[in-house]
């Protein structure tokens, strides 16, 4: 057995596996331990209890989602931006099954209020894309938003519609993506 982690995204990457493989609540110390080859009480000096080791675990898999290999480009059009988030998500969903609809539940109420906070970051990330391609997005009408139709709720109202779809486990989006066409060009 390893006496040393090299570091700590090795125990995170081992972590990642381990949540690939048998899913979130699999994630203990004492398996992490194993699937590094080390001491469980080295996993200590990195993370001190279970539920830091699951935070940062969730955090770490929300960062691999949306750095795999595609990326989205500025240059792209507020539907391209979409259709990459929902197909970003949707290749997380399928390299982590299960993990967008048990994380939230593997904690203590503490916890929890993090692990929920953790998601609604890379949310807020998503989001924050879209409203990006939003203004970059010179085909868009003028005229489109307003009092009584908002960016921010229409924002909200796509979001919630990716991640419909995806508990749906749509394969596509393409009725999002011809809303969209016809509501906002």
């Amino acid at each position: 057995m390893n006496k040393i982690v090299t570091s700590k995204e090795d125990i995170l990457k081992a972590c990642r596996e381990i949540v690939s493989e048998e899913g979130l609540s699999a994630v203990n110390m004492r398996a992490v331990a194993k699937k590094c080859g080390v001491a469980l009480g080295s996993l200590y000096n990195y993370f001190p209890n279970k539920e830091e080791l699951l935070l940062e675990t969730i955090g770490s898999v929300w960062q691999d989602i949306f750095h795999m290999d595609r990326s989205c480009g500025a240059e792209q059009g507020f539907p391209e931006t979409v259709e990459w988030i929902f197909e970003s998500v949707r290749g997380g969903a399928q390299e982590y099954p299960n993990f967008f609809t048990t994380h939230s539940l593997s904690f203590a109420s503490t916890g929890k209020s993090r692990a929920i906070s953790t998601m609604d970051e890379y949310l807020g990330h998503m989001k924050d894309g879209m409203a990006a391609a939003l203004k970059t997005d010179s085909l868009i009408r003028t005229d489109i938003f307003s009092e009584d139709f908002p960016e921010n709720d229409f924002l909200d109202f796509i979001l919630s519609s990716i991640l419909l779809l995806l508990l749906q486990q749509k394969k596509d989006c393409r009725i999002l993506l011809e809303m969209i066409r016809k509501t906002i060009y």
